[in-house]
């Protein structure tokens, strides 16, 4: 594996090779069924239609604040894998260049946060007065490095190799890198809890058990490195660390294999857990024809899962790392890449503890919503992660998000303007019946290096439910 590529096409797309959540387009709609559910348990007991059922959507996205993407094709050319025969190799591979991804040199601490998720069949139906109860599923994946150092990351996209770098040497460097994939099946209950004529509270929870198929961190405390050059001829680069204070842990279950159905419903996985979200809402009550509005509040992915695997606290000097450490690893596989760093790092898996635990990416999320007229209506959405630096996760990035939408009993047109990793990105989704398909990042999806738009990350969704 070329390490460049960890910066390059495998920076941007490991969601393409990966099975956090957000929809905005959809999830923030009244007539999104068992959707809303994942931002606040409690709106299930709000939902326009008696019986809700979810057939299937799923969700690829990107965010980052380190590269912009200016290849000569757009994105969406590359995940439908459509990308002209003359930016591939012989071989049919694509090759992807280092000019197509710009550094953002702005000294700002970097994060990137890669996803996928697969929400499978779901149902809420009716229970008691005015409750309901809703069975879903779910396959997530996610990969995520948070708070590295700009000088690293240009190292790493520069495969060591750039001598303006050689000999500086880079302290205290403190950062995470976090990727777990897990399926998820949860029960949820809501029902109103006060109830006037002039507004109406509504009460949540979901219970969630959580199955891990492949997980690994490293909590970074301290990093002191340099670049270097070998003395003799061809002088190959290398990276030279005298210090680091770090945590590690992964699995080894999908090493070598890939995530398909038999492993879903295999009763052997490394990682088990439950998880658990908390909602409240609150809403007026009018007459037809007068504007609605809504308030909510909840607390969404409480939970850990529990892997067998390995697990390291490092504290090592004088370790050298070469780039062609990494040429027979996959660049989609994190279990290769930590098992190249634990043998660089002079780690015996005799001193594994064995175990280690990944908590879910717990998020606060404040929403709000008003429905202006019967077909014209706004949310507004703030996600806030609330882990601290130093837990084992995936987190949930915060963003603000402002979504107007034109909805009717047939079609539905929603433009989300979301703040989300020191950039604002704009969207569009749109449905027609029971399909839905959208963006909260259009143009993610359509920038290329011949058009000017140089996008920092992309997002899209599709899905298929309905309300009856």
């Amino acid at each position: 594996m070329n390490v460049r590529l960890l910066l390059g096409p495998g920076l941007l797309f490991l969601a393409t090779a990966s099975p956090a959540q957000n929809f905005l387009g959809l999830s923030t709609n009244p007539r999104s069924g068992t959707h809303r559910t994942y931002i606040n348990p409690a709106l299930s007991a709000d939902s326009p239609h008696k019986f809700d059922l979810n057939i299937a959507a799923a969700n690829i996205h990107v965010n980052n604040n380190f590269v912009r993407y200016q290849a000569p094709y757009s994105i969406l050319t590359l995940l439908t894998n459509n990308v002209p025969d003359q930016y591939k190799r012989p071989d049919g591979s694509l090759d992807f260049k280092p000019a197509y991804t710009k550094e953002i040199l702005d000294g700002q601490p970097k994060n990137v946060t890669v996803w996928g998720e697969l929400r499978g069949p779901a149902l809420r139906l009716p229970v008691g007065e005015g409750g309901s109860l809703t069975l879903s599923t779910r396959l997530r994946g996610t990969a995520q490095v948070l708070g590295a150092s700009e000088d690293l990351l240009s190292a790493i996209r520069a495969s060591l190799a750039d001598n303006a770098l050689y000999s500086i040497p880079n302290q205290n460097n403190r950062f995470n890198v976090g990727a777990n994939v897990y399926s998820e099946y949860a029960l949820t209950y809501a029902k109103p809890i006060a109830e006037t004529d002039a507004v109406r509270v509504l009460a949540g929870a979901t219970l969630k058990y959580l199955r891990g198929f492949t997980a690994g961190y490293l909590v970074n405390n301290q990093l002191n490195y340099s670049l270097q050059s070998e003395t003799t001829p061809p002088n190959n680069p290398y990276l030279q660390i005298s210090q680091i204070d770090a945590r590690m842990a992964f699995t080894n279950y999908l090493q070598n294999k890939p995530l398909t159905m038999s492993t879903f419903f295999s009763g052997n996985v490394p990682g088990k857990g439950v998880g658990a979200d908390f909602g409240i809402a609150i809403m007026n009550q009018v007459e037809d024809d007068q504007p609605v509005w809504q308030l909510s509040l909840s607390l969404t992915d409480f939970g850990t899962i529990f892997y067998n695997g390995e697990s390291y606290d490092i504290n090592e000097q004088n370790v050298k790392i070469t780039p062609g450490d990494f040429n027979n690893v996959s660049v989609t596989s994190p279990e290769q890449v930590a098992n190249v760093v634990r043998e660089k790092l002079n780690l015996s898996p005799a001193t594994s503890i064995g175990h280690f635990k990944m908590t879910l990416p717990t998020a606060l999320n404040l929403t709000a919503d008003l429905q202006a007229t019967d077909k014209v209506g706004i949310g507004f959405v703030w996600r806030q992660n609330v882990l601290s630096s130093q837990a084992a996760a995936v987190r949930q990035p915060t963003l603000l998000s402002v979504v107007p939408r034109y909805d009717t009993k047939l079609i539905t047109l929603a433009a989300p303007v979301t703040y989300l990793n020191q950039t604002i990105l704009l969207g569009l989704s749109a449905r027609v019946g029971p399909f839905w398909l959208g963006s909260d990042n259009i143009f993610g999806l359509i920038g290329n290096g011949n058009n000017g738009i140089h996008p920092r990350g992309t997002d899209l969704y599709a899905g298929v439910c309905f309300g009856f």
